[in-house]
Order: C-alpha cells, then sequence, then structure tokens
C-alpha cells in the first residue's frame, strides 16, 4: 500500500511538472506568472537543480516594476521559442530535431493524439509537434492513469502507462532532452534556464 501511495505521489507530480512546462510553451508570460515568481521569491530554496534557477532568477527581479520582468521574459521566449536567436537554437518542434521527415513524424503524433481520444484544441495554434503540445499529452496520459488508479481500474491504468512509456521512447524522449540542451545555452534569463533542465530532467 505504501508502494502504491508513493506512485501515486510520483504520477501527481509529473502532472504537475508537465502541466507547467505545457502552459509555458503554449501561452505568453503573463502577469500571473511574474505574480508567481514575485510570491517564490520569498519562499525557502529548493533542492531541485531547475528550480533553484528559477528561484534565483526571482530574487534577482524581486521589487522591480512586473512590466519590466514581463517583457524580458517575452523577449527571452521569442528567442528561445519562434527561432529569433543569434544562437541558431532550432525552435522547439520535433520535426526539426529528429531525423524521420515531418510527414512521419507528424502521422505518428496525430494517430497518438487520436487513440487516446484527445484532438488539438481551438486555442492552440501550432503544430502537433510543438515541445508544449507533447508535453501537454503527457499531462493528459498521466490524469488518465491516476483517474483509473482512483477507480480501480487496474488494466486502464497500465494500458495509459505503456502508452505514455511508447510516447516517450518513440517522441518526447527523442528529442526534448537536446532542445533543453541547447535552449539552456541559449537561455538570457535564469527563468528559461531553469525551465530548460527541468526539462531535461523530464525528457
Amino acid at each position: 500500500m505504501v508502494e502504491s501511495a508513493e506512485y501515486r505521489r510520483e504520477l501527481e507530480q509529473k502532472k504537475s511538472a508537465y502541466a507547467l512546462l505545457s502552459s509555458l510553451f503554449l501561452t505568453l508570460p503573463d502577469e500571473e506568472l511574474v505574480g508567481s515568481l514575485q510570491a517564490l521569491a520569498a519562499t525557502p530554496a529548493s533542492g531541485d537543480v531547475g528550480m533553484h534557477e528559477i528561484e534565483r532568477y526571482a530574487r534577482e527581479r524581486q521589487g522591480l516594476p512586473v512590466e519590466e520582468t514581463l517583457a524580458e521574459l517575452a523577449k527571452d521566449r521569442v528567442h528561445l521559442m519562434r527561432g529569433v536567436n543569434k544562437n541558431e537554437l532550432r525552435p522547439p518542434y520535433e520535426s526539426l530535431y529528429v531525423s524521420n521527415p515531418a510527414q512521419g513524424t507528424l502521422g505518428s503524433l496525430n494517430r497518438f493524439y487520436a487513440e487516446s481520444g484527445c484532438r488539438m484544441s481551438d486555442d492552440v495554434k501550432d503544430s502537433p509537434d510543438q515541445i508544449g503540445v507533447e508535453f501537454a499529452f503527457m499531462e493528459h496520459l498521466l490524469s488518465e492513469e491516476l483517474a483509473a488508479l482512483d477507480e480501480g481500474d487496474a488494466d486502464r491504468a497500465e494500458e495509459a502507462a505503456r502508452t505514455r512509456e511508447r510516447f516517450l521512447s518513440q517522441h518526447l524522449g527523442r528529442w526534448a532532452y537536446e532542445y533543453a540542451k541547447e535552449m539552456k545555452a541559449a537561455a538570457q534569463t535564469g527563468f528559461y534556464r531553469g525551465i530548460a533542465v527541468m526539462i531535461m530532467e523530464a525528457a
């Protein structure tokens, strides 16, 4: 029973991490994010390397105008996620990081999404191979597994776990680490350097 509780806690932590990563890649920085950073600056230091980098950035920005921090984060995000940079960092799309032709990558991703009952939200104006979309799918699979465990449906939980493992081995796990390594080197803010480390740990 202890193992089951620990496993569930691990799934919850992973789900939260993927939810955060997905939102950062699919939505623009806003005042709520800056507010979260200001709150983080007052908390005790974390032992997690990525979070430690983010906390340090939050403390550096403490007391500065929200608009200034927001502008700095937005500028860095454009550099890192839209290919507008001097470091030749490729944008976070799987088809730019794997050797398969783009059509093969996109076709395989769309099959994964469809077979799991997922479809791209109308709010998402991006490609199925954007890293934020893939993070959102991982969050969905973790939610499915947790729901199945809550309902005592071991078969459905196992199926969600298998799909997650296959998705990591065939997609996200094949390229996210490489992107994050390049992202960390190119990031101009401690916030996005910390996010890059979090991706490296999750991939």
